[in-house]
């Protein structure tokens, strides 16, 4: 039914609109949007004892001569702890590490390890000394001084080194950036490079086993924590081509690979902690033939010939349930860290022999692990009788040298 306002109720709906009316100038004044940020100083800042995580996981074709050889997936982890610091950057040092599977496989193998030390300057160059090789793309992101706006475009001298073949090789090349946009509600940068690869190695003499010419791309987009000052994750694409014909006949080898960067930061764990750590898994296992350790890699969970019946790398009942308490302890205190399985053997036997039941033995709990934790931060590598706890000529020396490490990294 229509109602006609009277005059006096027409005032008081007057007074309430204006009210809101008011009330909508207020909140518009009161609520403001941040600016929109369109140009940012960008610099690497590592605080010192912090250590950072980078995992590089890549999905790659390997080719022949024009032929698909192989599918293999790759995890490079490189960790850095920055351990002095002052105007101009950071010193770090760590391990850059080397881990596989091919396309059958379930769990990484642990490859190759290096360590390294060097300097990184507060717009991402780095300083290496001299007779380190390890394998990587050094200098990127590299930034210009002062603030970058958003489209603006620069270069910066980027290196890739090569250790696989009989003398080292870095290819000094040059990446070119664009900065392709600023997200002001996350403070994340996100830019662009691409690096063009056309090398001729013949202006000295270098090994018969090194390629005489190299083309390629690698390209990709870096997402840059504003705040923080650190990468963040990156996307990349790389096609490689190596060529042959040092010795006469030409052959090639190409790489086609996809990678997916992401970083992650850890807290310096001083030794008193990892100590109360260790009290209190070992607490929580109460199980003969189980000791707990830690060193700079982290927490290690060493088994003492407990796990396998002799010349076995099937587990037996009782080690199930010793497995299941630790990951009780790696899900509740540990849940995102990487887990390494270390088998090792005594000196009885051939060290083929002994290679081959260390790696199926550490494959084995890997194995396990992956499945009962739920992600694939899980990887084996497989000692032998290389690394002994103890004195093998003794019995109950051997007994401990035969065992399982699984390492907790920290």
């Amino acid at each position: 039914m229509l109602q006609i306002l009277s005059f006096r109720n027409y005032r008081m709906m007057k007074k309430i609109v204006n009210g809101l009316m008011y009330a909508a100038i207020i909140f518009t004044v009161y609520v403001v949007f941040p600016p929109v940020i369109v140009a940012v100083t960008m610099t690497w800042d590592i605080p010192q004892y912090e250590k950072l995580e980078f995992v590089y996981d890549a999905n790659i074709e390997y080719y022949e001569n024009g032929i698909l050889r192989k599918i293999y997936s790759e995890r490079n982890i490189i960790d850095l702890l920055c351990y002095e610091k002052d105007t101009k950057g950071q010193a770090v040092r760590g391990t850059f590490s080397v881990y596989r599977k091919n396309i059958n496989d379930y769990v990484y193998r642990l490859e190759e390890q290096y360590f390294s030390e060097f300097y990184v300057n507060n717009n991402g160059a780095f300083v290496v000394p001299d007779g380190i090789f390890m394998p990587n793309l050094r200098h990127l992101p590299t930034f210009p001084q002062g603030d970058v706006a958003v489209g603006q475009m620069w270069k910066a001298p980027v290196n890739i080194v090569f250790n696989n073949f009989s003398a080292p090789l870095i290819l000094l090349l040059e990446a070119q950036y664009t900065l392709l946009f600023i997200n002001n509600q996350t403070n994340e940068a996100f830019i662009n490079y691409s690096i063009l690869i056309d090398k001729t190695l013949k202006d000295k003499p270098y090994p018969d086993d090194l390629p005489i010419k190299i083309y390629g791309q690698y390209a990709g987009q870096v997402t840059w924590d504003i705040q923080k000052n650190q990468p963040k994750k990156s996307v990349n694409a790389y096609n490689l081509l190596l060529i042959f014909g040092r010795t006469g006949e030409l052959s090639t080898i190409e790489f086609k690979m996809s990678i997916d960067q992401t970083n992650k930061a850890y807290l310096f764990v001083p030794e008193e902690e990892k100590k109360k750590q260790q009290k209190e898994i070992e607490k929580a296992l109460k199980q003969d033939g189980v000791s707990v350790d830690s060193d700079s890699r982290g927490m290690i969970i060493r088994f003492s010939d407990i796990l396998f019946d002799f010349d076995k790398y099937t587990l037996n009942t009782d080690a199930r349930k010793v497995l299941d308490k630790l990951v009780e302890i790696i899900k509740a205190k540990y849940p995102s860290n990487e887990i390494i399985v270390e088998g090792h053997t005594d000196n009885v036997g051939t060290d083929e022999y002994n290679q081959n039941l260390s790696e199926k033995r550490a494959q084995t709990v890997a194995t396990i692990l992956k499945n009962k934790l739920g992600h694939d931060k899980v990887s084996y590598r497989g000692m032998g009788k290389s690394k002994p706890i103890d004195d093998n000529s003794t019995s109950a020396g051997r007994q401990r040298n035969r065992r399982v490490e699984i390492i907790i990294k920290m």
